[in-house]
């Protein structure tokens, strides 16, 4: 879903959808999930000066890296 909001350009639910999927993913500890998740990262990188993009990709980051 995340992807979807990104895509349609709908930053604040690409966010929120983004929170929920990294939450989902460190309760699973599923590799499957956090290679898709490795697919949503680059939606969060450009030009987006938004505070909350920033945030969502430190998550999504913080998780990939782990």
């Amino acid at each position: 879903m995340a992807q979807c909001h990104f895509l349609l350009g709908d930053l604040t639910g690409a966010v929120e959808e983004t929170h929920r999927a990294v939450d989902a993913a460190r309760a699973t500890r599923s590799s499957r999930v956090r290679a898709q998740l490795g697919e949503l990262y680059p939606y969060t990188v450009g030009n987006s000066p938004a505070r909350s993009v920033r945030e969502a990709r430190d998550r999504l980051r913080d998780l990939l890296s782990t």
